[in-house]
């Protein structure tokens, strides 16, 4: 009788543990991606603490610190090194030359020498030879005759002290520039083309304190810069566009002494007479400056997570979307001092990743599945061709690669599905995946074309790799493409949801059922 209610228990525990049909987990694990965690995580990666996380920044940090600390909570398996969800990548950068300096002479003999990356730091693409002068602040080094602010009154022969951005730029109803639209005042290279043709010798640009109130070093993203592959150093004072005098930024804190004055004072003092205003440093203190930069590697990293499958053959699906977007992008927008959020780009792939993961957290398919976040999309697909140089799984035995970028905009009701219009069967697959989930979405595979070699995925396509491109479709009619207007209150997040379900299901096709196109 024991005997018999032994077995009656084992064939229970057995019946309770059977495995569940693959095709009938992608059934239970699909609808698990919702548009309201979608939306919450969005929130967050394109947010005012991360600034738009642009490689190697704090804002990207922040990031990956949040994509880190889920994917630990649901127990995925860590794909770096000791334990890491970071996977170490090196980035050839713009970097301060080691004879940068900045110093302050005060007197025949006393010289203050301030500390790289905590006092100053380069700004990239002007001149770089060595300077000395008188200081001066003006204000926000504006020569705005429409405007009636003239800031660069007498400042031949001196290096100009100015804060970023422009008067009233948090004034919503400021009627003499643009209130809360920047204008080309804003512009570092306003500025200091401004400053050349008053005279000046040199510009220091400081943040200001509307918008860098807690700040404590200069303008945040100037170094170090990642360079574009093959771009040489000598490109980006090309692209930069700013006159032949140095450039630097002070913190606050630094320009301050040297003025010995309180900057957040004088700055306020500007705001309420509705006037320029200048600042002259004691007498007998000048500031010496030399900006110099050069190419340099800086460690970075894509982010890393394994689903490992049952049959240990090293068949792999990868899955990716990058993590970074453009942060304060002072080159494009002129060092505006304007934050583009990339809710869109990207992440809403990042969040999409995300769900993904959680979605297949406890899951054992077949294959194994490797979710990646790059670094450096915006810089020339650095993270993804630096894993695809040195690919966890060899290019050979990764099954497919399924990129997420940009899903959260243009049209409602469809997506772009890139890289299949010489893949008719993997369009069908597509297909049939839709329809297996009852997709909402409308599937455009004939779309993309123009953009199939500027995401993560061409990487792989590059070493033989099959690969899908999820996109949202058209971007000539995304109006916040690379904008600041790019906010995760704009974002469709249903259409977020709905492929990211297509990607984890076609994930789990191959990877779970073992199907093939």
């Amino acid at each position: 009788m024991i005997y018999t209610l032994v077995l009656l228990a084992s064939a229970a525990l057995q019946e309770t543990v059977a495995p569940v049909d693959p095709e009938v987990m992608r059934g239970q694990i699909v609808p698990t991606i919702t548009a309201e965690e979608l939306q919450a995580h969005v929130d967050y990666l394109a947010g005012p603490e991360t600034r738009g996380r642009a490689t190697l920044t704090p804002g990207f940090d922040l990031a990956a610190e949040y994509v880190e600390k889920h994917l630990e909570q649901w127990g995925l398996d860590p794909a770096g090194e000791d334990g890491s969800y970071r996977m170490p990548v090196g980035l050839r950068c713009v970097v301060p030359s080691a004879d940068a300096v900045a110093e302050v002479v005060r007197g025949k003999s006393e010289i203050e020498r301030l500390k790289l990356g905590v006092d100053f730091v380069p700004v990239p693409g002007g001149s770089a030879e060595r300077v000395q002068g008188e200081p001066i602040f003006v204000g926000f080094a504006i020569d705005g005759r429409k405007e009636r602010w003239q800031d660069l009154d007498k400042v031949k022969g001196k290096v100009v002290f100015a804060f970023t951005r422009e008067p009233f730029a948090d004034n919503p109803k400021d009627k003499k520039f643009a209130g809360l639209e920047a204008t080309e005042h804003s512009a570092i290279g306003r500025k200091a083309r401004e400053v050349a043709n008053a005279g000046g010798i040199a510009l220091v640009i400081v943040p200001d304190p509307g918008m860098f109130g807690d700040e404590v070093g200069p303008v945040p993203n100037l170094v170090p810069q990642p360079l574009y592959p093959g771009a040489p150093l000598r490109a980006l004072r090309r692209i930069a566009s700013l006159p032949d005098i140095p450039i630097m930024s002070l913190s606050r804190k630094a320009a301050g002494e040297i003025f010995e004055e309180d900057l957040d004072d004088y700055y306020a003092s500007i705001l309420k007479r509705k006037r320029p205003k200048q600042l002259k440093a004691p007498r007998g203190v000048e500031v010496v400056l030399r900006p110099s930069v050069e190419e340099g590697v800086i460690p970075s990293y894509n982010l890393g997570a394994w689903v490992r499958g049952s049959d240990g053959d090293g068949e792999t699906v990868v899955i990716g979307a990058h993590l970074d977007h453009v942060g304060f992008n002072h080159w494009t927008d002129q060092g505006k001092m304007r934050v583009h959020p990339g809710a869109d780009d990207n992440a809403s792939g990042s969040a999409a990743l995300l769900e993904i993961a959680q979605a297949l957290s406890g899951t054992r398919p077949r294959e194994d599945i490797l979710l990646l976040w790059f670094t450096g999309e915006e810089n020339g697909l650095l993270g993804s061709r630096a894993y695809c140089d040195k690919p966890l799984v060899p290019h050979e035995q990764t099954l497919i690669m399924l990129n997420m970028d940009q899903i959260a905009l243009t049209d409602p009701k469809s997506m772009n599905l890139g890289g299949l219009w010489n893949a008719p069967d993997l369009e069908k697959f597509s297909k049939r995946v839709g329809k297996s989930i009852k997709q909402k979405l409308k599937m455009d595979f004939d779309g993309g074309r123009e953009l199939f070699t500027r995401s993560d995925h061409y990487s792989f396509f590059q070493k033989g790799v099959p690969v899908i491109f999820f996109f949202e479709g058209d971007i000539e009619s995304n109006p916040v493409y690379h904008k600041p207007g790019d906010v995760p209150d704009g974002i469709l997040a249903d259409k977020v949801m709905w492929v990211a379900r297509q990607v984890l299901a076609t994930a789990w096709a191959f990877a779970g059922e073992g199907l093939r196109p």
